[in-house]
């Protein structure tokens, strides 16, 4: 899906910001089935190329700037975009990945296989409720992410910036601002695919979901990966 002439600003009483937000492409941590969190990989060369594809497809889009999760993977991804306008990436902890405490940096198949329950219900079922184990709740990084998207959409009002993210973090975030209970978050959205961008619209009140995880741009290399 490509709504790139959908998505405009609203040129009557009252601007509004447009928000791109784009889930880094596919890590060293996403090819190896990694639960990552704050763990800080790269991307693969796969990755790289989702990046520049991204880049790509929104190279017309006028950002007035560009922000990323502090963490390489973000970082790389939202780069190609910063070249082509010739703009630094802006780093800020409140887009980073969940934090998993004692799950960090762990396999899928080692979750899968020594805390099955935790993993397979408390984290994929009831995704929106789920706190790890000695680490943060999904819930409270839907509010950082929140709080971090507004201060910036206020600073910006009125114009297009792009966020680079990640894939929870994004799925999180778009559970709390289309008003559902965190318990209806695992079964309203999947994960966002590696890549793709999601839009929002912030009009000084409230961020307004508008597209979720747009990937048409990828073709044949769409990626999707889930923890």
């Amino acid at each position: 899906m490509n709504i790139l002439d959908s998505v405009t600003v609203d040129q009557k009483n009252e601007k509004k910001t447009v928000i791109y937000l784009i889930r880094h492409g596919e890590s060293v941590g996403n090819l190896n089935r990694i639960c990552l969190g704050h763990t800080d990989l790269d991307l693969t060369d796969l990755g790289h190329k989702q990046a520049k594809n991204t880049a790509e497809a929104l190279k017309n889009v006028d950002f007035a700037a560009i922000y990323s999760s502090d963490l390489i993977r973000a970082v790389h991804t939202a780069e190609p975009n910063a070249r082509i306008r010739g703009l630094l990436v802006q780093k800020m902890s409140d887009f980073r990945e969940l934090y998993f405490g004692d799950w960090e940096n762990a396999s899928v198949l080692w979750l899968k296989e020594e805390h099955h329950d935790e993993f397979m219900i408390g984290w994929r079922q009831n995704f929106g409720t789920f706190t790890a184990p000695n680490g943060e709740s999904v819930v409270h990084m839907a509010d950082r992410m929140a709080s971090g998207l507004e201060k910036i959409a206020s600073m910006h009002a009125g114009a297009n910036i792009l966020v680079a993210s990640h894939a929870a973090a994004i799925r999180a975030l778009w559970g709390k601002i289309s008003g559902l209970t965190p318990d209806k978050w695992a079964e309203a959205y999947p994960f966002p695919t590696n890549a793709s961008y999601s839009v929002i619209e912030y009009d000084g009140r409230a961020l307004k979901p508008i597209s979720y995880s747009n990937d048409g741009h990828l073709g044949d290399l769409v990626t999707f990966i889930q923890h």
